[in-house]
């Protein structure tokens, strides 16, 4: 087993090594230094580690790791370990031992993250016909839709109409909604 840690910043682009036997997996913590606690992780290859601790970084903050991770992201220290497995054993027998311990982040035994008597998208989840209903309703309602989810859309709207497209009648640069009016309309002189 070979051990080594990484600063966070290292270059995501090391190329996945392989041993003998195949692929090997990289079993991480990031451990807090101010508190002692830990996150158990694991990932398939160098590239696929350095993405998981980007992921962590920047993705929502829905459990402790990751508030305290992005709330002082410099006081972490990620270390990792080789091994000639192709599945996350070793990382499934940490977290036999440590899940559930007050210094141990992981809330979940299992590796995938899933939570015993709570489905998972991908792992048998189905919402009722009932929620569905809801669901489509509440997509239909502007105003009910989150704050951060507006934003989105907006910059994701801003974003494409900033790329100007020329009509391809008549040359003209606009931006996407407005050149399928204009296409459809009467003011395009190519026509």
């Amino acid at each position: 087993m070979i051990t080594g840690s990484l600063p966070v910043f290292s270059s995501p682009y090391n190329a996945p090594r392989f041993t003998p036997g195949g692929f090997f997996m990289i079993t991480y913590t990031a451990t807090n230094t101010k508190t002692g606690k830990f996150y158990i992780g694991s990932a398939r290859s160098y590239a696929h580690y350095m993405a998981r601790i980007g992921q962590h970084h920047v993705n929502k903050p829905y459990s402790d790791f990751r508030k305290d991770l992005q709330a002082d992201p410099l006081a972490f220290k990620w270390e990792y370990s080789e091994d000639d497995l192709d599945t996350p054993d070793f990382e499934a027998a940490l977290l036999a031992i440590y899940c559930g311990s007050s210094w141990c982040y992981n809330i979940s035994p299992y590796t995938n993250g899933s939570v015993p008597g709570r489905a998972q998208r991908g792992y048998g989840w189905s919402h009722s016909e009932e929620t569905r209903q809801k669901m489509s309703e509440s997509a239909k309602r502007p105003e009910a839709q989150p704050t951060y989810k507006k934003e989105a859309q907006s910059r994701a709207v801003s974003a494409t109409n900033a790329k100007k497209q020329p009509c391809p009648q008549c040359g003209m640069l606009m931006n996407v909604g407005n050149l399928t009016k204009h296409l459809k309309g009467t003011r395009c002189k190519g026509k």
